[in-house]
């Protein structure tokens, strides 16, 4: 099995992997991986109350789209990318997002890349925030780093920001089939 993760979803697909290494061919982490795992609990705090202040004042994820969209999207993101981001983000139940904030700012494990023991495909935006290159090329390397037979490969995608997948799908396909041919039998 091969697990691909983005955003929030490459913090669970990181978390799988970690405690279930056997089950997986290789791992697809784009736009993160470690959340808020490595952060002391001053960075958690501070981020949770970032992001529930607008709950705490009778917002939905759809009145509070807008302001996530300009975090995530790359500073050229088209008026298309933008509202497809916009649709997504208005779509999230509040009662699943506030479950997610609370799940994401209390991880209950720290990570140990040396259970990544399969193949690793790190992707990222030049102008992702919420995961900057400069940090995934870190994680890369300490995944490099632990594991006994490294085989970690990291990759920006130019012009994109934190969805990635959506602002440059050619690209950020690219990369996936070029992985995916490699590591598949």
């Amino acid at each position: 099995m091969i697990l691909c993760g983005l955003s929030y979803g490459a913090w669970i697909a990181t978390t799988f992997a970690m405690r279930h290494p056997e089950k997986l061919a290789a791992l697809i982490l784009s736009g993160g991986c470690t959340g808020m795992s490595e952060a002391g609990p001053d960075e958690r705090e501070a981020f949770r109350l970032s992001r529930e202040v607008p709950m705490n004042e009778g917002q939905t994820p759809a009145d509070f789209a807008p302001s996530v969209v300009e975090v995530i999207a790359g500073p050229k993101a088209s008026a298309e990318d933008r509202a497809t981001l916009h649709a997504a983000m208005a779509a999230i139940p509040t009662e699943t997002y506030a479950d997610a904030l609370r799940c994401f700012t209390n991880p209950l494990e720290t990570f140990d890349f040396a259970k990544l023991t399969m193949p690793v495909l790190l992707i990222t935006g030049e102008h992702d925030r919420l995961a900057p290159p400069a940090e995934i090329k870190r994680v890369s390397e300490r995944i490099w780093d632990a594991s006994p037979e490294p085989d970690v490969r990291f990759e920006v995608i130019s012009g994109a920001g934190h969805v990635c997948n959506i602002e440059k799908p050619g690209a950020h396909n690219s990369i996936l089939t070029e992985f995916l041919a490699r590591v598949l039998p």
